[in-house]
């Protein structure tokens, strides 16, 4: 699994109220992978090596409802590979948290 990979893998992952994958709406900042060292089986030869997910994105809006839903949503994504041992995600401020809010 390369960096590539993961940046595909998040494509699956959509905002909630644009409808859209978080990669095309450029809220990805960066995303790559690192050896887990401490992995189960990471010592043992012949288990193939897992990876520690990091993940920056832009916040989509202020609401912490929605930001919520969306970091669950990229972690169940990814914990369902089994290349991947564990995600970090590091989510940004929105730029424009009005916009993208829902009104009542």
């Amino acid at each position: 699994m390369t960096d590539a990979d993961l940046l595909n893998m998040l494509r699956d992952c959509y905002d909630s109220l644009q409808q859209r994958n978080i990669v095309d709406l450029g809220l990805v900042q960066s995303a790559s992978l690192t050896r887990d060292t401490e992995a189960p089986g990471a010592t043992v030869r012949g288990v193939e090596p897992r990876h520690i997910a990091r993940v920056t994105l832009r916040a989509p809006s202020s609401d912490d409802t929605r930001n919520a839903q969306l970091r669950a949503q990229i972690e169940n994504r990814l914990a369902g590979l089994p290349a991947i041992s564990r995600t970090e995600i590091k989510m940004l401020p929105a730029l424009f948290p009005i916009l993208g809010e829902r009104r009542s």
